[in-house]
């Protein structure tokens, strides 16, 4: 869909860390949060670990408590309940980080990600909180009634509502790792649901999304220090995720997408509009961002995927 993300739900932590450094095993400690199962490894002692995760829940709290769909307090329930009233509402950093990489990436790929979908997403079946009805009026995905400034959001028309699901878990993961490397120096790989970023080096893979879990991944790649990985799939619910230029499921036989971008924030919703474009879209809308790169699973035969991919350099950009 994103467009909100039900990508992450459906790929189902289609990116898993694959392997850590030689020496001991990190230190691992899971709960859950922003609707999805968060996995923290910490390179150091137990005492780290746990010092780090407790700053880690607070910040993936704090970011959850502004851009959930489905707390009425929320500043993405409160400006969508008030569209079309003229009023502007109060908003807080993270709602304000992830409208930013939200538009960014609707901008860059030409509206293959869109924060608007709600009611198009509703009128798929979807659940977008309390209150948003369904729609799939084009009127109703139009980011120029998006209105903006210091500390305050609104939407210009009746029916409008936002669904930052396909960015909110990377905001909530960026500073989520930002809290917890402040709370202890020692490197990390923070995982939710699909959407890891890191601390230090380390070894991620693509898994085969027709495989088993235990399969072999696809590809297995460093991330780099203080970079992001993310996925979107629609294998698991074949037809859910949307094309908000269209207002229809996506189409073309893209089983996943994978992106690499500088924060987690960009590769969630990149990793959306990069499934909903497809290889040869995709690649031309990242021709100006050096910064991203890209790992698409397509359809194939129906015996096995067919792999297509941008290759990433050691820094994490793009080598074509």
């Amino acid at each position: 869909m994103h467009p909100a993300r039900t990508g992450a739900v459906l790929c189902l932590c289609a990116i898993a860390a694959a392997a850590a450094a030689a020496g001991a095993e990190p230190a691992l400690r899971e709960w859950r949060a922003m609707g999805t199962r968060i996995r923290l490894q910490v390179r150091g002692s137990d005492a780290a670990a746990n010092t780090m995760a407790a700053a880690a829940r607070a910040a993936l709290e704090a970011v959850e408590a502004e851009t959930s769909a489905f707390r009425p307090t929320s500043c993405v329930s409160r400006v969508s309940a008030a569209a079309g009233s003229g009023a502007w509402i109060a908003v807080g950093p993270a709602f304000d980080a992830a409208l930013d990489a939200a538009l960014d990436a609707a901008a860059a790929s030409g509206g293959a990600f869109n924060p608007l979908v709600a009611p198009l997403l509703v009128s798929g079946g979807f659940d977008r909180g309390a209150g948003v009805a369904g729609s799939d009026d084009p009127a109703l995905r139009d980011l120029s009634k998006i209105g903006r400034r210091p500390g305050a959001c609104r939407l210009a028309a009746p029916g409008m509502a936002l669904d930052l699901g396909g960015v909110a878990k990377g905001v909530g993961a960026d500073r989520a790792a930002a809290a917890a490397r402040a709370a202890a120096p020692d490197e990390l790989l923070l995982d939710a649901g699909g959407t890891l970023v890191g601390r230090g080096a380390w070894t991620v893979g693509v898994r085969d999304p027709r495989g088993a879990a235990d399969a072999p991944p696809l590809r297995v790649f460093t991330l780099p220090d203080g970079a992001a990985c993310a996925t979107s799939g629609n294998y698991e619910r074949p037809g859910h995720l949307f094309d908000p230029r269209t207002g229809r499921p996506a189409r073309g036989g893209v089983l996943q997408a994978t992106a690499l971008a500088p924060s987690a924030a960009a590769a969630d919703a990149w990793s959306t509009a990069l499934f909903v474009l497809g290889p040869d879209a995709g690649r031309a809308a990242l021709a100006d961002r050096p910064d991203v790169a890209a790992f698409w699973v397509l359809a194939g035969d129906g015996q096995a995927p067919e792999r297509v991919e941008t290759t990433c350099s050691p820094a994490g950009g793009v080598r074509r």
